[in-house]
């Protein structure tokens, strides 16, 4: 097994270690996806993470758990709200959301991207992490979502 191989198989045995993370993420061969990921506070199990949103739903796990104490809610919120970031990245590495030209109708790969970017923002994603997810700078979000999404109801919950 490679020694990328060898740091995803055991991502899932070292899923609450935080050291172990920067040390995965900040190694030379480090893997841009990361095949299997258990979530701290939850456990939830995760596929094909990438492996820059690693911190991020590292710490989402916590600010969830403060958030919804119920644990059968505030694992829901978690579970949807990662898979919404997760959707999100894997969209925009497979179609350079940067491309997009503003002054032109939207593409079918811009509205595709809406229709993620609509589920995050229901799903109570933040703009800033839609944006690490996206790769993307808060207002080019924004413009998109104008051009994508129906309705105006999500641009309230991030002003």
């Amino acid at each position: 097994m490679s020694v990328t191989g060898d740091m995803v198989s055991v991502m899932g045995k070292r899923w609450n270690k935080p050291d172990y993370l920067v040390e995965l993420l900040e190694a030379e061969d480090a893997p841009e996806l990361i095949k299997f990921w258990r979530s701290p506070v939850y456990r939830e199990k995760f596929y094909n993470v990438p492996a820059f949103l690693l911190p991020r739903l590292a710490e989402m796990a916590t600010e969830v758990a403060t958030e919804f104490p119920d644990p059968h809610t505030g694992l829901r919120v978690y579970y949807e709200r990662a898979h919404c970031l997760i959707l999100l990245a894997g969209i925009a590495r497979r179609i350079d959301p940067a491309s997009f030209r503003l002054d032109e109708p939207p593409a079918n790969s811009e509205r595709d991207l809406g229709r993620a970017l609509s589920q995050a923002f229901h799903q109570g994603c933040s703009l800033a992490d839609i944006a690490l997810a996206t790769r993307l700078p808060p207002d080019r979000v924004v413009a998109i979502g104008k051009r994508t999404i129906r309705g105006t109801k999500w641009l309230s919950r991030i002003a």
